[in-house]
């Protein structure tokens, strides 16, 4: 898989129905907001697709799967969790192409790349990748965001780590 060859849907916000195609490596290099001060501007931050391309934020609009899930984890279900430390643990799987801190601060999230997974098994490939994780680095991650195919991604304020030497995970489902 070639990293520089991934297109996601990005949309200016949670409200904003209309999409655009982007080239995922640029938009986590350069998509840089200011830390959002509550939920509301949150919503208004940038976002992404990371599950692939979409004509608008409608999941019936699905494209093309990128290959990637998104792993989410929050501080509410994690609430004991070094965000840092985790995050540098992470960040050593060699399945992990992005990995970072949420707008927030408090929750991290990943992309991992995922052999052979589509549209048609999406939901069933994610959730063993999110319950892989979970039992790898003992965190509770937000499987919906997982198994979500249309599920945002929200710019963050810190830069996330990029492995430009990813491995796909091989899952078997």
């Amino acid at each position: 898989m070639n990293i520089n060859d991934i297109y996601v849907s990005a949309c200016r916000g949670a409200f904003d129905r209309n999409t655009t195609m982007v080239r995922l490596v640029d938009w986590l290099e350069n998509v840089r907001p200011a830390h959002p001060r509550n939920d509301w501007e949150k919503k208004q931050l940038p976002a992404i697709m990371p599950h692939g391309l979409f004509l608008n934020r409608r999941q019936d609009t699905f494209q093309t799967h990128s290959g990637l899930v998104q792993i989410d984890i929050d501080a509410k279900h994690n609430p004991s969790m070094d965000v840092d430390k985790k995050l540098s643990e992470i960040q050593a799987c060699p399945c992990v192409f992005v990995s970072g801190k949420s707008c927030s601060g408090s929750g991290l999230y990943f992309l991992v790349v995922a052999a052979g997974i589509s549209n048609d098994n999406h939901s069933v490939v994610a959730t063993e990748i999110a319950e892989y994780y979970e039992a790898q680095y003992n965190i509770k991650c937000d499987i919906p965001v997982s198994n979500n195919l249309s599920s945002l991604r929200f710019a963050s304020p810190y830069a996330p780590f990029i492995n430009y030497d990813v491995e796909p995970l091989a899952i078997e489902v």
